[in-house]
């Protein structure tokens, strides 16, 4: 045997199935894929009792294993990766292997055929996948995060995203006029980001969009979605959001389209957020965080929309139970009804005006955000600042921030410019008002 002429035959096949792969030719795939599986298992046995070739025993061995997967023999597969997992000493290909035996374990129950396109399908996802991460903002709990701050995070995601998408759409479509609600349905469809991998370590998760074309599908519609998560990372998600950045996207997209991919955005990246939000580099793979959006950018990005208490949207939820008799008519009773009472909106401000002590007229105009939530009430906040407060009655709310506001500036005013702890909050101090010492007791 000539296990160098055997191994690279079979890499020179792999090569061919990854091409057939990018063509979408899943059949040439298989079987290119088979017929490297089947010549680099041969290699692999005769390494089997050769331990004095290490290194090169354990990277043969992996090799056979993943790709005895990609050709969806999972069992052929399981032996390569018990052999390596009780053989190979080297940590990267032992690491390696417990991945690939997470993935056997899930293939296990299809058939070759099928096990190999799903393999190759996330395979392929993977390629396409930005790697984020979401930690804690304060470690009351340690580093794990909870399931609140994860939906928190991946409902204001999808909103960003699919507005995003909806925008691209419409280009393509070269329209401007609104879409009916079918048609949005049909985007919210095809803009369904997929968990490719996950981990423990605050949480680590890997996310791309489904590439596959579906009958009727056109090629641009396709091409838009395949690349959605990574232009959207690229272009929106990671924008550091400088005056020239925020220039062009005022240029490229329109007001309502900006308010709706943006407004999402500064709950994920707010000042007194939960949680923090990072990425990978894809090239580097070197961790970074996405910078928070202040109320500066905010104010040029976002349009402050005001809004009455009257506005606030009302939804009534029932619950009716219907009965159909013999000759046909049909009987109604509501069992359940139960109204619900929701809005998120901002205001601007101009002077912060607390009980019992003079205005304070800020040198910056302020977006101040307003949460009701029938359950809570009216949720003032100034995440920039990391002030909110919360009551039943709107003035009060109102009234209990102004204070809030009030007696963290006055502390500041009295603590030592040394105090690092303080630093952000002294800037931004500096910045909103004019003559921060004058409060100084």
């Amino acid at each position: 045997m000539k296990p160098k002429l055997i191994h690279q035959e079979a890499m020179d096949y792999s090569f061919k199935a990854k091409k057939a792969l990018e063509e979408d030719n899943y059949t040439a795939a298989f079987d290119l894929f088979n017929k490297a599986a089947d010549l680099e298992s041969q290699v692999a046995e005769f390494y089997f009792d050769k331990p004095e070739l290490e290194p090169t025993r354990s990277v043969i061995i992996r090799s056979a294993a993943y790709l005895n997967i990609k050709a969806g023999q999972i069992e052929q597969a399981k032996k390569y990766i018990y052999f390596g997992l009780l053989n190979c000493t080297d940590i990267l290909i032992k690491k390696q292997l417990n991945n690939a035996l997470e993935l056997a374990v899930s293939l296990g129950n299809l058939n070759p055929d099928a096990a190999s396109r799903e393999f190759n399908y996330l395979n392929l996802l993977r390629q396409r996948s930005i790697h984020y991460i979401i930690e804690p903002a304060h470690l009351s709990f340690g580093h794990s995060v909870s399931l609140e701050s994860i939906k928190d995070f991946s409902e204001s995601y999808l909103k960003s995203l699919k507005a995003f998408a909806v925008s691209k759409f419409r280009r393509v479509l070269k329209t401007e006029e609104e879409f009916e609600k079918s048609v949005l349905n049909e985007i919210e469809n095809l803009i369904n980001p997929l968990v490719t991998s996950s981990s423990y370590g605050s949480f680590k998760f890997s996310i791309a969009n489904d590439f596959l074309s579906r009958p009727g599908d056109k090629n641009e519609l396709i091409k838009i979605k395949s690349n959605i998560v990574a232009n959207y990372h690229k272009e929106i998600f990671i924008n550091p959001l400088a005056d020239e950045d925020i220039e062009i996207i005022k240029k490229s997209y329109s007001e309502e389209e900006v308010n709706e991919i943006f407004r999402p955005l500064t709950k994920i990246k707010s000042n007194n957020s939960p949680y923090k939000v990072g990425y990978y580099n894809t090239e580097n793979f070197n961790k970074k965080f996405v910078s928070t959006i202040e109320n500066k950018q905010k104010h040029k990005l976002i349009t402050v929309k005001q809004i009455s208490q009257e506005d606030i949207g009302e939804l009534e939820s029932s619950l009716v139970h219907k009965r159909s008799s013999k000759g046909g008519r049909t009987s109604k009773q509501v069992i359940f009804r139960e109204q619900m009472k929701t809005a998120e909106y901002e205001i601007k401000v101009s002077e912060i005006n607390p009980k019992e002590s003079n205005p304070i007229l800020l040198a910056e105009e302020i977006i101040v955000s307003i949460n009701f939530d029938s359950n809570k009430g009216f949720t003032f906040s100034f995440a920039d600042f990391n002030i909110q407060n919360t009551d039943i009655s709107h003035q009060k709310a109102l009234e209990g921030f102004h204070i809030s506001f009030y007696n963290k500036l006055k502390r500041l005013a009295n603590e030592s410019e040394q105090d690092f702890s303080n630093q952000k909050d002294l800037e931004i101090a500096n910045r909103i008002i004019n003559n921060l010492k004058a409060l100084a007791d």
